[in-house]
């Protein structure tokens, strides 16, 4: 059984203005380095938020960001999600006015935590709902302006939502990742790939046993420590592989491979070709990828 990568190459075709909207019942467990909003537009699916799991309905959102591990499952044969994805780059500002530090460095840098979901009964939800929908009415027309438009909507989506993240703070409302908020362990993981990181220490980073530990873990990746761990390595392995001309040795020690024996059999193992073949050619595309955005929406009063 082949072994994917969680990393998505998210397709978003104009850099200069990064942002892509896409229309699906469900989304694989993956994580990207955009930001990215979860609408559910009709029906019901279980989405997931690095260590928190919640069944979101109609109307209801879900906010990654970035780097964060995902994935939605749908409930209801009717389910429709609408997925925004976009760099931060988008929102922040200038540096020249207060938004920049007052609102999104804290949250961005991950100093500080955004709530992940907002309910039915949350306030200011109509209000997002109907931000949500004008966005994507201008995205997919693409009349003239229609770039400051979505931005305008995006901003206003983000104020409305610090309302409601300082309300929850203010009444010290529980934290829905509690009491397995795995953002800071991936994140560490992703920075350590080419350590030896055994489950003990993984564990103490979270404050679990070893033994419940290597379960939820498990639960919110898909994988062991060790199979993550080797998914990590063999992405950067693989961009080394076509972005530069390092001796294949040398990029198995780079990694965090000592011996090229088994770097080749855990290479094969997670993306079904050796080394040299990844070396020849493109890379093998990634299942999990979203490809093509939307064309057309039908707004619903």
């Amino acid at each position: 059984m082949t072994v994917s990568p969680l990393k998505e190459n998210t397709p978003i075709p104009d850099r200069t203005f990064p942002i892509n909207v896409f229309i699906v019942q469900g989304i694989s467990t993956h994580w990207h380095d955009h930001i990215e909003w979860v609408y559910v537009r009709k029906g019901q699916a279980r989405i997931q938020v690095d260590g928190a799991f919640q069944q979101l309905s109609e109307g209801e959102l879900a906010f990654v960001n970035a780097k964060q591990l995902h994935s939605a499952v749908q409930l209801t044969p009717d389910t429709e999600l609408i997925c925004i994805v976009f760099n931060e780059a988008l929102v922040r500002g200038s540096g020249l006015d207060i938004t920049e530090h007052h609102y999104f460095v804290p949250y961005l840098n991950q100093h500080m935590k955004w709530p992940s979901w907002m309910r039915a009964d949350a306030p200011y939800i109509e209000e997002m709902n109907a931000a949500f929908s004008r966005l994507l009415v201008e995205f997919t027309n693409k009349l003239p302006g229609y770039e400051l438009l979505v931005k305008a909507e995006l901003l206003r989506i983000f104020g409305l939502y610090f309302r409601y993240a300082q309300q929850c703070t203010s009444q010290s409302l529980p934290r829905v990742q509690k009491p397995y908020d795995f953002t800071s362990l991936l994140q560490t993981l992703r920075e350590r790939y080419q350590e030896a990181i055994s489950v003990g220490e993984a564990a103490r980073m979270v404050n679990l046993s070893p033994n419940h530990f290597c379960k939820i873990f498990k639960t919110v990746t898909g994988k062991t420590l060790i199979e993550y761990m080797h998914m990590l390595r063999v992405q950067e392995a693989e961009r080394l592989l076509l972005d530069t001309d390092y001796p294949v040795t040398e990029i198995a020690s780079l990694v965090g491979f000592s011996n090229m024996t088994y770097f080749g059999r855990v290479f094969k193992k997670v993306r079904s070709k050796a080394p040299s073949a990844i070396r020849k050619g493109p890379p093998t595309p990634l299942p999990e990828e979203r490809s093509g955005a939307i064309s057309k929406i039908e707004t619903t009063s």
